[in-house]
């Protein structure tokens, strides 16, 4: 399937463009019966080239999740390993969704038109365990061993409850989103008694961000942040308070 390099500074890929205008056209016109030839047609190439990188629309939908697990990853590269893994969860979630805003109106059609596009549903069915898998190798939490499918399924569940009320809430700092978010995690780590997952130390890792790479595996070492050089230097994103604020 296709890669998608993850240096927040580059230009998007082809791949990338046709994902982002497929889901900007799903919130406009609807998911289930869009045409291959208005994807194209929205993202500036001919039905060749988008043939070149996906098949079918559940294709699109997949590069679409890769392309967010990129940015997710490339956002919370700069995550304070000094805080608690609870908190490092937090805070690549909610980087999750920053990346999803500019498309929240396609996601909210495509999950409305679920039931009836099986298809897409077995695609984002598939793609859940491998976000899930990514949010705690950003967070640098180490799940591998006999509790993995636990964790997995735990944080797998307070995203999903997550994501329903972000679909929903217009408060400008996502205020509810976080509440609940700060919840879920509550619960979560009562379930797992506490305990996410170990920090996994400090990886060596290029300055200009996350690197490509394929699957994430359950023994995989986690993105450490990047080294700003003098050349490089990026202005740091403000930290999001680790005690949510109370929803409206």
């Amino acid at each position: 399937m296709v890669g998608f390099d993850s240096t927040p500074s580059r230009e998007p890929t082809t791949a990338e463009t046709i994902a982002a205008a497929a889901l900007r056209l799903a919130g406009e016109r609807g998911w289930r019966s869009l045409p291959l030839t208005e994807i194209a047609l929205e993202s500036g190439v001919t039905l060749a080239e988008l043939s070149r990188h996906y098949t079918c629309r559940p294709e699109i939908l997949d590069g679409f999740e890769r392309m967010i697990d990129r940015r997710m990853l490339a956002g919370a590269a700069a995550g304070d390993i000094g805080d608690k893994p609870r908190d490092r969860l937090f805070d690549i979630i909610m980087e999750r969704f920053d990346a999803l805003l500019p498309y929240r109106d396609g996601v909210k059609r495509i999950a409305r038109e679920l039931p009836l596009d099986p298809g897409s549903a077995l695609v984002l069915a598939g793609a859940l365990p491998r976000s899930v898998a990514w949010m705690f190798s950003g967070a640098r939490i180490a799940i591998a061993g006999p509790t993995m499918p636990l964790r997995l399924a735990a944080l797998g569940g307070v995203y999903l409850s997550t994501l329903r009320i972000w679909l929903d809430d217009e408060n400008q700092d996502l205020s509810k989103t976080m509440a609940h978010l700060d919840r879920q995690l509550n619960r979560a780590a009562s379930l797992l008694s506490g305990d996410f997952g170990r920090t996994r130390p400090a990886e060596p890792m290029p300055s200009d961000g996350p690197p490509s790479v394929a699957e994430p595996q359950p023994g995989d070492p986690a993105p450490a942040p990047p080294k700003a050089g003098p050349a490089k230097a990026r202005a740091a994103k403000p930290k999001r308070a680790k005690t949510a604020p109370a929803a409206n």
